[in-house]
């Protein structure tokens, strides 16, 4: 089974979304070549995908859709001649609950078989914001998950139930959980705390509010 894993973050290999593909391949004994769609003319980026069996795409939630990269670069793809073409997609976000990335499952089932893959299916985690800038001993349960997923695809060729189930078990939120959330936020000590910062250190703060599309 040849495959090629796609980056489809804009950051490339700086961010998220790189971290997953990283650990995902410490999972397995025998690499498998990695794609940037930041960086690669997609045009031919779309030819060289035909001379592999298995194509994963790898890439972060953007308010419920795919990043355009990823779109322009599945636009590019021919349909798949002959049997044993699958694909399968890893989508993280920042939103704690797996439903919200549902929506863009269900185009990616479809866009798979429009394309003649077979579907492998659509890993889901939540909660990933900022994991990247985290210290490694803060996602050891993730890195561990990630790893036996890798490892899986690796022996089978598909994802494990059991571990795609386990990175996506967040699939609401609870009324008590919304409720604390909303408190947290009253006082002051939200998420609000790290994405301030983020604004403040790229000097933007002061047009956090800003309407250019308006």
């Amino acid at each position: 089974m040849k495959t090629i894993i796609i980056n489809g973050s804009p950051k490339a290999a700086h961010g998220n979304t790189e971290v997953f593909i990283t650990q995902f391949l410490k999972g397995m004994t025998n690499q498998s070549e990695v794609a940037y769609a930041a960086k690669t003319n997609r045009h031919q980026l779309a030819r060289y995908i035909q001379s592999f069996d298995t194509v994963l795409f790898v890439m972060p939630l953007y308010i419920h859709a795919m990043p355009g990269i990823v779109m322009k670069l599945i636009e590019c793809m021919e349909s798949a001649t002959g049997l044993g073409k699958s694909m399968g997609f890893l989508v993280q976000s920042g939103f704690m609950e797996s439903a919200q990335s549902q929506y863009l499952e269900r185009y990616l089932r479809a866009i798979t078989k429009d394309l003649n893959y077979a579907y492998l299916g659509t890993v889901i985690r939540g909660g990933s914001a900022g994991i990247s800038m985290m210290p490694e001993s803060m996602n050891k349960k993730l890195f561990k998950q990630l790893n036996q997923l890798g490892a899986c695809f690796e022996r089978n060729g598909t994802f494990d139930r059991d571990i795609v189930k386990a990175l996506g078990s967040v699939q609401s939120l609870s009324k008590g959980r919304c409720f604390l959330f909303e408190a947290l936020g009253k006082v002051g000590l939200s998420d609000a705390i790290f994405w301030n910062g983020m604004l403040k250190n790229n000097k933007a703060f002061e047009r956090r509010f800003d309407r250019p599309f308006v």
